[in-house]
C-alpha cells in the first residue's frame, strides 16, 4: 500500500512524497526533519490515523518556529509554544500500535497512570491502594525533563541584537546588571508582546531612541537605548510576538522588515 508523507516547512512551504511498502521510512523522515527524529504524542495534535514526526533537537538547535505546521495539527499555541522546524506528517502504521486517536482514548480513561496518579494526591482511597501508599503525602514523583536552554536578547537603538544563554536567573540577572545598570521594566499596558518582560536602562549610555525594539515589541512609549528581553514563560500567540519569535529564530526577511540585525 502506498502512504503519503507530507512535510511542512516553517515557510508554509509543503513536500509530498509517495512511501511505497519496499521504502525505508526511517532514513525519509530524518531527511525531511533534517536529523534525529521525535514522534510528537497524540495529545500535543488532533490529527487521528496519522502521525507527526519533528526534529528532535529543533529547539536545541534553534530551528525556525513552524508556525504555520503548529496551526495545521492542531497544537494548541495558548497552552504551547510552535514546534521547531519541518513538521512531518505521516499515516499511522496500525503495526506500531494504537493510533493517536486510541491513545487520547486511553488517555482520558480514570485508570490512565497520569489520572491514577492525581486521583491519588487528591486523597482517592482506591487510587491510593493501587499505588501501594496510604496517603498522598507518601507519594514520590521525580522530575527528570530535560531543561531548553533559556536565552536572553539585548535589542540596541541600531538594531543590532545580541543573545546570551543562561543557566539560572541569578547568572541572567548579573548579565543584566553589567550592561543597563539600574534597569526598569516596560509597564505592560504599552507593551505588544506577553511572552517576554521588556527591560531598559535607567541611565543609558546610549541615547537614541530604539526604533527597532519600538518597532518589533509595539511599544506604546519610546525608550532610549538598549533593551533586554526575557521570557515570560506566559503564552503569547498574538501576531507581534509571531513575527519578533522569527526574526530572534533566524527568519533573515523578517528581521530586514523590523531593522534587526544578529550574529546567530
Amino acid at each position: 500500500m502506498t502512504r503519503i508523507l507530507r512535510v511542512i516547512h516553517p515557510d508554509g512551504r509543503q513536500d509530498v512524497t509517495e512511501i511505497g511498502p519496499e521504502a525505508d521510512s526511517l532514513s525519509l523522515l530524518k531527511m525531511a526533519v533534517g536529523g534525529w527524529i521525535e514522534y510528537l504524542p497524540a495529545h500535543y495534535h488532533a490529527l487521528n490515523s496519522h502521525e507527526v514526526v519533528i526534529n528532535e533537537e529543533g529547539l536545541i538547535n534553534d530551528l525556525p518556529p513552524n508556525w504555520i505546521g503548529s496551526r495545521l495539527i492542531g497544537l494548541d499555541l495558548t497552552q504551547h509554544p510552535p514546534l521547531h522546524g519541518p513538521i512531518v506528517i505521516i499515516p499511522h502504521d496500525p503495526e506500531d500500535g494504537p493510533s493517536p486517536a486510541q491513545q487520547r482514548q486511553r488517555a482520558a480513561s480514570p485508570d490512565n497512570m497520569v489520572n491514577l496518579y492525581a486521583r491519588a494526591l487528591e486523597g482517592d482511597v482506591e487510587a491510593l491502594k493501587s499505588l501501594g501508599v496510604d496517603r498522598p503525602d507518601q507519594i514520590t514523583m521525580i522530575d527528570a525533563r530535560f531543561l531548553a536552554p533559556h536565552h536572553i536578547y539585548l535589542i540596541h537603538p541600531d538594531g543590532h541584537t545580541e543573545r546570551r544563554a543562561v543557566g539560572s536567573n541569578e547568572e541572567g540577572q548579573t548579565w543584566i546588571d553589567s550592561r543597563l545598570g539600574e534597569a526598569y521594566r516596560v509597564p505592560e499596558a504599552v507593551c505588544g508582546v506577553r511572552a517576554y518582560a521588556v527591560i531598559y536602562s535607567a541611565a543609558p549610555s546610549d541615547v537614541r531612541p530604539n526604533l527597532p525594539a519600538q518597532k518589533a515589541l509595539a511599544l506604546g512609549c519610546t525608550v532610549c537605548g538598549p533593551v533586554v528581553l526575557v521570557s515570560t514563560g506566559e503564552p503569547d500567540p498574538s501576531p507581534v510576538h509571531q513575527r519578533l519569535d522569527e526574526a530572534l529564530s533566524g527568519n533573515a526577511a523578517v528581521r530586514t522588515e523590523l531593522g534587526l540585525t544578529a550574529d546567530w
